[in-house]
Protein backbone atom coordinates (compact mmCIF):
# COMPACT_ATOMS: atom_id res chain seq x y z
CA UNK A 1 0.00 0.00 0.00
CA UNK A 2 1.54 3.34 -1.10
CA UNK A 3 1.21 6.28 1.27
CA UNK A 4 -0.56 6.35 4.61
CA UNK A 5 -3.06 3.72 5.66
CA UNK A 6 -6.37 5.44 6.36
CA UNK A 7 -8.98 4.16 8.81
CA UNK A 8 -12.43 5.68 8.37
CA UNK A 9 -15.15 6.00 11.02
CA UNK A 10 -18.69 7.21 10.29
CA UNK A 11 -17.60 6.78 6.68
CA UNK A 12 -20.73 7.74 4.73
CA UNK A 13 -19.76 7.81 1.05
CA UNK A 14 -16.08 8.34 1.91
CA UNK A 15 -15.86 12.09 1.33
CA UNK A 16 -13.53 12.89 4.23
CA UNK A 17 -11.15 10.13 3.15
CA UNK A 18 -11.13 11.50 -0.40
CA UNK A 19 -10.04 14.88 0.97
CA UNK A 20 -7.25 13.24 2.98
CA UNK A 21 -6.10 11.23 -0.03
CA UNK A 22 -6.01 14.33 -2.22
CA UNK A 23 -3.47 15.87 0.17
CA UNK A 24 -1.54 12.92 1.63
CA UNK A 25 -2.17 10.11 -0.84
CA UNK A 26 -2.68 6.68 0.68
CA UNK A 27 -5.51 4.16 0.68
CA UNK A 28 -8.35 3.08 2.94
CA UNK A 29 -7.40 0.16 5.18
CA UNK A 30 -10.94 -0.17 6.56
CA UNK A 31 -14.17 1.77 6.88
CA UNK A 32 -16.99 1.78 9.41
CA UNK A 33 -20.66 2.57 8.91
CA UNK A 34 -24.02 0.96 9.61
CA UNK A 35 -26.35 3.08 7.49
CA UNK A 36 -27.73 0.76 4.78
CA UNK A 37 -27.32 3.28 1.97
CA UNK A 38 -23.79 4.23 3.01
CA UNK A 39 -22.86 0.56 3.26
CA UNK A 40 -24.03 -0.02 -0.32
CA UNK A 41 -21.92 2.88 -1.58
CA UNK A 42 -18.85 1.75 0.39
CA UNK A 43 -19.18 -1.84 -0.79
CA UNK A 44 -19.39 -0.66 -4.40
CA UNK A 45 -16.59 1.90 -4.23
CA UNK A 46 -14.24 -0.03 -1.92
CA UNK A 47 -15.02 -3.69 -2.67
CA UNK A 48 -11.80 -4.99 -1.11
CA UNK A 49 -11.92 -2.81 2.02
CA UNK A 50 -13.57 -4.31 5.14
CA UNK A 51 -16.43 -2.47 6.81
CA UNK A 52 -16.09 -2.77 10.59
CA UNK A 53 -19.77 -1.96 11.06
CA UNK A 54 -21.02 -0.70 14.42
CA UNK A 55 -18.26 1.43 15.92
CA UNK A 56 -19.50 0.73 19.45
CA UNK A 57 -19.03 -3.03 19.01
CA UNK A 58 -15.52 -3.05 17.50
CA UNK A 59 -12.68 -4.81 19.31
CA UNK A 60 -9.94 -2.31 18.54
CA UNK A 61 -7.21 -4.69 19.69
CA UNK A 62 -8.04 -6.83 16.66
CA UNK A 63 -8.13 -3.96 14.14
CA UNK A 64 -5.30 -3.18 11.75
CA UNK A 65 -3.40 -0.07 12.93
CA UNK A 66 -3.58 2.95 10.63
CA UNK A 67 -1.55 6.08 10.00
CA UNK A 68 -4.52 8.42 9.65
CA UNK A 69 -7.85 7.99 11.44
CA UNK A 70 -10.75 10.03 10.07
CA UNK A 71 -14.27 10.55 11.32
CA UNK A 72 -17.17 12.95 11.26
CA UNK A 73 -19.13 11.81 14.30
CA UNK A 74 -22.93 12.25 14.01
CA UNK A 75 -23.97 15.89 13.85
CA UNK A 76 -27.73 15.59 14.42
CA UNK A 77 -27.58 16.78 18.02
CA UNK A 78 -25.10 19.58 17.28
CA UNK A 79 -26.68 21.06 14.18
CA UNK A 80 -28.75 24.23 14.36
CA UNK A 81 -31.27 22.35 12.23
CA UNK A 82 -31.83 19.74 14.97
CA UNK A 83 -33.02 19.66 18.57
CA UNK A 84 -29.58 20.66 19.89
CA UNK A 85 -29.29 17.84 22.39
CA UNK A 86 -25.54 18.33 22.29
CA UNK A 87 -22.69 15.89 22.75
CA UNK A 88 -24.28 14.48 25.88
CA UNK A 89 -25.23 11.09 27.28
CA UNK A 90 -27.83 9.33 25.16
CA UNK A 91 -27.43 11.46 22.01
CA UNK A 92 -26.16 10.23 18.66
CA UNK A 93 -23.53 12.96 18.69
CA UNK A 94 -22.10 11.37 21.81
CA UNK A 95 -20.79 8.60 19.56
CA UNK A 96 -17.68 10.76 19.61
CA UNK A 97 -16.91 8.64 22.71
CA UNK A 98 -16.56 5.58 20.49
CA UNK A 99 -14.18 7.44 18.18
CA UNK A 100 -12.21 8.61 21.21
CA UNK A 101 -11.89 4.98 22.33
CA UNK A 102 -10.61 4.03 18.88
CA UNK A 103 -8.00 6.80 19.05
CA UNK A 104 -6.89 5.69 22.49
CA UNK A 105 -6.45 2.07 21.45
CA UNK A 106 -5.03 2.54 17.94
CA UNK A 107 -2.82 5.60 18.63
CA UNK A 108 -2.76 6.78 14.98
CA UNK A 109 -0.12 9.43 14.23
CA UNK A 110 -2.78 11.69 12.71
CA UNK A 111 -6.50 12.13 13.47
CA UNK A 112 -8.88 14.16 11.29
CA UNK A 113 -12.31 15.06 12.71
CA UNK A 114 -15.08 16.97 10.92
CA UNK A 115 -18.40 18.40 12.02
CA UNK A 116 -20.96 21.17 11.64
CA UNK A 117 -20.76 24.79 12.81
CA UNK A 118 -23.13 23.97 15.67
CA UNK A 119 -20.30 22.07 17.38
CA UNK A 120 -18.94 25.48 18.41
CA UNK A 121 -22.01 26.17 20.54
CA UNK A 122 -23.75 22.86 21.33
CA UNK A 123 -23.40 21.67 24.90
CA UNK A 124 -21.23 18.71 25.85
CA UNK A 125 -20.61 16.39 28.77
CA UNK A 126 -17.16 15.63 30.05
CA UNK A 127 -15.46 14.39 33.18
CA UNK A 128 -14.38 17.97 33.86
CA UNK A 129 -18.02 19.00 34.05
CA UNK A 130 -19.61 16.10 35.89
CA UNK A 131 -19.43 17.23 39.50
CA UNK A 132 -20.62 20.20 41.62
CA UNK A 133 -18.27 23.10 41.09
CA UNK A 134 -16.82 21.64 37.89
CA UNK A 135 -16.88 23.30 34.51
CA UNK A 136 -20.49 23.58 33.40
CA UNK A 137 -21.99 23.34 36.90
CA UNK A 138 -24.44 26.01 37.99
CA UNK A 139 -27.50 27.88 36.72
CA UNK A 140 -25.92 28.87 33.41
CA UNK A 141 -24.54 25.46 32.48
CA UNK A 142 -23.29 24.12 30.21
CA UNK A 143 -20.13 26.10 29.66
CA UNK A 144 -18.42 23.24 27.85
CA UNK A 145 -19.13 23.03 24.14
CA UNK A 146 -18.75 20.12 21.73
CA UNK A 147 -15.56 21.36 20.05
CA UNK A 148 -14.07 21.99 23.50
CA UNK A 149 -15.02 18.47 24.51
CA UNK A 150 -13.30 16.97 21.47
CA UNK A 151 -10.16 19.08 21.91
CA UNK A 152 -10.07 18.33 25.63
CA UNK A 153 -10.41 14.60 25.06
CA UNK A 154 -7.67 14.68 22.44
CA UNK A 155 -5.37 16.57 24.79
CA UNK A 156 -6.12 14.07 27.56
CA UNK A 157 -5.05 11.30 25.17
CA UNK A 158 -1.77 13.10 24.46
CA UNK A 159 -2.64 14.63 21.10
CA UNK A 160 -1.86 18.16 19.97
CA UNK A 161 -4.51 19.69 17.74
CA UNK A 162 -5.39 22.61 15.52
CA UNK A 163 -8.70 23.42 13.95
CA UNK A 164 -10.21 25.54 11.22
CA UNK A 165 -13.72 26.33 10.01
CA UNK A 166 -14.34 26.97 6.33
CA UNK A 167 -17.30 27.08 3.97
CA UNK A 168 -17.72 25.00 0.85
CA UNK A 169 -18.02 28.29 -1.04
CA UNK A 170 -14.48 29.13 0.08
CA UNK A 171 -13.22 26.39 -2.25
CA UNK A 172 -15.54 27.42 -5.07
CA UNK A 173 -18.67 25.37 -4.38
CA UNK A 174 -22.05 27.02 -5.02
CA UNK A 175 -23.26 26.66 -1.43
CA UNK A 176 -22.16 27.69 2.06
CA UNK A 177 -22.02 24.44 4.06
CA UNK A 178 -19.68 25.61 6.83
CA UNK A 179 -17.69 22.81 8.43
CA UNK A 180 -15.18 22.53 11.26
CA UNK A 181 -12.09 20.38 10.75
CA UNK A 182 -9.66 19.30 13.48
CA UNK A 183 -6.24 17.79 12.76
CA UNK A 184 -4.59 16.16 15.78
CA UNK A 185 -1.28 14.34 16.05
CA UNK A 186 0.21 12.12 18.69
CA UNK A 187 2.47 14.44 20.70
CA UNK A 188 4.74 11.56 21.73
CA UNK A 189 5.79 11.18 18.08
CA UNK A 190 6.85 14.78 17.54
CA UNK A 191 10.08 15.10 15.61
CA UNK A 192 10.55 18.86 15.74
CA UNK A 193 8.74 22.10 16.48
CA UNK A 194 6.82 23.78 13.74
CA UNK A 195 8.50 27.15 13.08
CA UNK A 196 5.22 28.91 12.35
CA UNK A 197 4.75 31.82 14.70
CA UNK A 198 1.72 32.05 16.94
CA UNK A 199 -1.09 33.92 15.24
CA UNK A 200 -0.47 32.56 11.74
CA UNK A 201 -3.93 31.06 12.18
CA UNK A 202 -6.37 32.39 14.70
CA UNK A 203 -7.88 29.10 15.86
CA UNK A 204 -5.54 26.87 17.81
CA UNK A 205 -5.93 24.45 20.66
CA UNK A 206 -3.69 24.42 23.68
CA UNK A 207 -0.94 21.96 22.84
CA UNK A 208 -0.76 18.95 25.10
CA UNK A 209 2.10 18.12 27.43
CA UNK A 210 3.57 21.54 27.88
CA UNK A 211 4.51 22.86 24.45
CA UNK A 212 4.63 26.65 24.42
CA UNK A 213 2.03 28.72 22.60
CA UNK A 214 4.50 30.16 20.08
CA UNK A 215 5.27 26.83 18.42
CA UNK A 216 3.12 23.85 17.62
CA UNK A 217 4.51 20.29 17.49
CA UNK A 218 3.90 18.73 14.12
CA UNK A 219 4.13 15.27 12.54
CA UNK A 220 6.83 16.44 10.12
CA UNK A 221 10.01 14.54 10.92
CA UNK A 222 8.13 11.41 12.00
CA UNK A 223 6.41 9.62 9.11
CA UNK A 224 5.37 12.69 7.16
CA UNK A 225 8.95 13.26 6.04
CA UNK A 226 9.50 9.70 4.83
CA UNK A 227 7.93 9.85 1.42
CA UNK A 228 4.36 10.87 2.15
CA UNK A 229 4.93 14.53 1.42
CA UNK A 230 6.77 13.68 -1.78
CA UNK A 231 3.73 11.78 -3.05
CA UNK A 232 1.17 14.23 -1.73
CA UNK A 233 -1.01 15.65 -4.47
CA UNK A 234 -1.76 19.33 -4.46
CA UNK A 235 -4.78 20.80 -6.18
CA UNK A 236 -4.38 24.35 -4.93
CA UNK A 237 -2.61 26.47 -2.37
CA UNK A 238 -4.14 28.43 0.50
CA UNK A 239 -6.29 31.29 -0.71
CA UNK A 240 -5.43 34.61 0.96
CA UNK A 241 -9.09 35.55 0.68
CA UNK A 242 -10.35 32.40 2.41
CA UNK A 243 -13.24 33.20 4.65
CA UNK A 244 -14.24 36.14 2.54
CA UNK A 245 -15.96 34.57 -0.43
CA UNK A 246 -19.66 34.21 -0.95
CA UNK A 247 -21.89 31.78 -2.78
CA UNK A 248 -22.47 34.43 -5.46
CA UNK A 249 -18.83 35.46 -5.80
CA UNK A 250 -16.85 36.63 -8.81
CA UNK A 251 -16.42 33.40 -10.81
CA UNK A 252 -13.01 34.58 -12.01
CA UNK A 253 -11.59 35.04 -8.51
CA UNK A 254 -9.01 32.32 -7.74
CA UNK A 255 -10.26 29.87 -5.13
CA UNK A 256 -8.51 27.42 -2.85
CA UNK A 257 -9.09 24.75 -5.48
CA UNK A 258 -7.71 26.66 -8.48
CA UNK A 259 -5.95 23.89 -10.39
CA UNK A 260 -2.18 23.98 -10.09
CA UNK A 261 -1.69 20.26 -10.67
CA UNK A 262 -4.72 18.05 -10.44
CA UNK A 263 -5.12 14.67 -8.86
CA UNK A 264 -7.17 12.81 -6.28
CA UNK A 265 -10.41 10.86 -6.25
CA UNK A 266 -12.50 13.95 -7.00
CA UNK A 267 -10.39 15.33 -9.84
CA UNK A 268 -12.41 15.97 -12.99
CA UNK A 269 -9.82 17.90 -14.97
CA UNK A 270 -10.38 21.43 -16.24
CA UNK A 271 -13.18 21.88 -18.77
CA UNK A 272 -12.27 24.51 -21.32
CA UNK A 273 -15.72 24.24 -22.85
CA UNK A 274 -18.76 23.29 -20.83
CA UNK A 275 -21.96 21.65 -21.92
CA UNK A 276 -24.87 24.05 -21.58
CA UNK A 277 -27.60 22.24 -19.66
CA UNK A 278 -30.15 24.82 -20.76
CA UNK A 279 -30.94 25.67 -17.13
CA UNK A 280 -31.61 29.29 -16.27
CA UNK A 281 -29.59 29.61 -13.06
CA UNK A 282 -30.66 33.20 -12.43
CA UNK A 283 -28.69 34.94 -9.70
CA UNK A 284 -26.87 31.68 -8.96
CA UNK A 285 -25.32 31.50 -12.41
CA UNK A 286 -21.92 32.89 -11.43
CA UNK A 287 -21.55 30.43 -8.55
CA UNK A 288 -22.71 27.47 -10.64
CA UNK A 289 -20.35 28.25 -13.51
CA UNK A 290 -17.43 28.78 -11.14
CA UNK A 291 -17.92 25.25 -9.74
CA UNK A 292 -18.38 23.87 -13.24
CA UNK A 293 -14.97 25.22 -14.23
CA UNK A 294 -13.41 23.53 -11.20
CA UNK A 295 -15.29 20.24 -11.48
CA UNK A 296 -17.56 19.25 -14.39
CA UNK A 297 -20.73 20.48 -16.11
CA UNK A 298 -23.68 20.78 -13.73
CA UNK A 299 -26.50 18.30 -14.23
CA UNK A 300 -30.09 19.49 -14.21
CA UNK A 301 -31.12 20.46 -10.64
CA UNK A 302 -34.44 18.64 -10.80
CA UNK A 303 -35.86 15.44 -12.23
CA UNK A 304 -39.34 14.12 -12.88
CA UNK A 305 -40.78 12.18 -9.95
CA UNK A 306 -42.99 9.10 -9.99
CA UNK A 307 -46.09 11.30 -10.09
CA UNK A 308 -44.78 13.62 -12.77
CA UNK A 309 -43.69 16.32 -10.34
CA UNK A 310 -40.38 18.21 -10.41
CA UNK A 311 -38.13 17.19 -7.51
CA UNK A 312 -34.55 17.65 -6.43
CA UNK A 313 -32.12 15.50 -8.38
CA UNK A 314 -29.57 13.51 -6.31
CA UNK A 315 -27.17 13.86 -9.26
CA UNK A 316 -27.23 17.64 -8.80
CA UNK A 317 -26.51 17.35 -5.06
CA UNK A 318 -23.69 14.94 -5.90
CA UNK A 319 -22.22 17.61 -8.21
CA UNK A 320 -22.62 20.30 -5.54
CA UNK A 321 -20.63 18.14 -3.13
CA UNK A 322 -17.75 17.95 -5.61
CA UNK A 323 -18.08 14.22 -6.28
CA UNK A 324 -17.47 12.43 -9.58
CA UNK A 325 -20.61 11.71 -11.57
CA UNK A 326 -22.22 8.54 -10.28
CA UNK A 327 -20.14 8.23 -7.10
CA UNK A 328 -23.39 7.99 -5.16
CA UNK A 329 -26.01 7.82 -7.90
CA UNK A 330 -24.65 5.00 -10.08
CA UNK A 331 -27.65 2.68 -10.65
CA UNK A 332 -25.38 -0.34 -10.13
CA UNK A 333 -25.15 0.58 -6.44
CA UNK A 334 -28.92 0.47 -6.00
CA UNK A 335 -29.81 -2.69 -7.88
CA UNK A 336 -32.98 -4.26 -6.52
CA UNK A 337 -34.31 -1.08 -4.92
CA UNK A 338 -37.27 0.95 -6.09
CA UNK A 339 -36.62 4.37 -7.64
CA UNK A 340 -38.11 6.13 -4.63
CA UNK A 341 -36.15 4.12 -2.05
CA UNK A 342 -32.90 4.55 -3.96
CA UNK A 343 -33.43 8.30 -4.36
CA UNK A 344 -34.14 8.72 -0.64
CA UNK A 345 -31.03 6.73 0.28
CA UNK A 346 -28.91 8.79 -2.10
CA UNK A 347 -30.13 12.11 -0.72
CA UNK A 348 -29.65 10.87 2.84
CA UNK A 349 -26.05 9.89 2.13
CA UNK A 350 -25.33 13.12 0.28
CA UNK A 351 -26.88 15.24 3.01
CA UNK A 352 -24.65 13.63 5.64
CA UNK A 353 -21.52 13.63 3.50
CA UNK A 354 -18.35 15.70 3.30
CA UNK A 355 -17.37 17.87 0.34
CA UNK A 356 -13.91 16.41 -0.49
CA UNK A 357 -12.32 19.60 -1.91
CA UNK A 358 -13.40 21.43 1.26
CA UNK A 359 -11.77 18.77 3.45
CA UNK A 360 -8.60 18.90 1.35
CA UNK A 361 -8.42 22.68 1.66
CA UNK A 362 -8.80 22.44 5.44
CA UNK A 363 -5.93 19.96 5.66
CA UNK A 364 -3.70 22.21 3.58
CA UNK A 365 -4.33 24.98 6.08
CA UNK A 366 -3.78 22.71 9.08
CA UNK A 367 -0.75 20.83 7.71
CA UNK A 368 0.98 23.44 5.55
CA UNK A 369 4.53 22.10 5.74
CA UNK A 370 3.32 18.70 4.50
CA UNK A 371 1.68 20.17 1.43
CA UNK A 372 4.34 22.79 0.82
CA UNK A 373 6.98 20.04 0.74
CA UNK A 374 5.09 18.42 -2.11
CA UNK A 375 4.51 21.61 -4.12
Amino acid sequence: MNGPRIGSLFSGYGGLEQGVQAVLGGSAAWVSDIDPGACKILAHRYPDVPNLGDITAVDWSAVEPVDVLTGGSPCQDLSHAGKRGGMTEGTRSNLWVAMRDAIERLRPPLVVWENVRGAYSACADSEMGSCPGCVGDGPHRPLLRAVGRVLGDLSELGFDAEWVGIRASDVGAPHGRYRIFIAAWDASLRGRHDPRAAGRRGERSGAARGSDSATVPHPQGHRWGQGWAESARIVGGPNPAIGGSSAIADPNRPSVETCRGRSGAWDFGRRESLVDSGTDWGIYGAAVHRWERLTRPAPAPTEIGAKGQQQLSPAFVEWMQGLPAGWVTDPAIWTGMTYSAARNAQLHALGNGVCPPQAAAALRLLLPDVTEAAA
